[in-house]
């Protein structure tokens, strides 16, 4: 009899034992599996989403959540039958912004470093109540050798002058536009941007419009890039 309870607790205890042995087994197993988990879900918050579609124009706006931030960021993309150089002549032409991009009403150059690389000034229109909105953006061209991908990169500098009276200067801008030769003279254009608009927006009102403006900037670059001042365009240090 005393040898059977010794046999039970024996059992009990190598039970006992091999639970914790699995427990501690899973617990390392979800360690190593942790970092990846956390990695997919971050990117799965993070990734695009398709938010209108224009068949007609070829226009494709995406929305994304951006981390530690409540304003969405917003990605363009269109393909157009022009040149490079037309597309940089366009962009770089910062007085004509109130003429293509959308809630623009005001548009200067404030300093050219080189022809690849200005700072330049914005004012962009806001429904009433809320303030209008100027920004200092540092612009920057540059071109892959091996792609001819043009990339105009954009990086808002708050401080650069200061502010005006009546108006609320934009506290971050980050952003980009992309030209990429697709051959047979179309030329793919990717248009993305996130932003703070400072002066405490409630995040909804900043993002009921991620999708209006970059779309309506597209089409109205649609029809301005035809021009003949943009067509003309040339930069020596862009090659198509």
């Amino acid at each position: 009899m005393a040898a059977q309870n010794k046999d039970k607790k024996m059992e009990r205890k190598n039970l006992r034992l091999n639970h914790a042995v699995q427990i501690r087994n899973s617990l390392k197993a979800w360690v190593r599996v942790l970092p990846f988990a956390c990695l997919f879900f971050a990117g799965s918050l993070n990734a695009w989403e398709l938010a209108k579609v224009d068949k007609v124009n070829g226009i494709e706006i995406y929305t994304r959540h951006v981390l530690d931030s409540d304003f969405k960021a917003y990605r363009g993309t269109m393909r157009i039958k022009t040149s490079l150089l037309s597309l940089v002549a366009l962009v770089d032409d910062i007085s004509s912004c109130p003429l293509w991009i959308d809630t623009c009403v005001e548009g200067r150059l404030l300093k050219r470093i080189s022809p690849a690389e200005t700072y330049t000034y914005t004012i962009n229109n806001a429904p009433w109540p809320v303030s209008d909105r100027d920004a200092v953006v540092h612009n920057r061209i540059s071109q892959n050798p091996e792609t001819r991908r043009v990339t105009i990169h954009i990086k808002g500098e708050p401080d650069y002058i200061p502010p005006k009276k009546g108006l609320v200067r934009v506290k971050m801008i980050e952003g980009f536009w992309e030209f990429m030769p697709m051959g047979n003279g179309i030329v793919e254009v990717v248009y993305q941007v996130h932003n703070d608009p400072g002066g405490g927006l409630p995040p909804w009102i900043v993002n009921s419009v991620v999708v209006t403006q970059p779309y309506n900037t597209l089409l109205n670059m649609k029809k301005m890039v035809v021009r003949q001042k943009y067509q003309a365009a040339h930069y020596d240090f862009i090659k198509e």
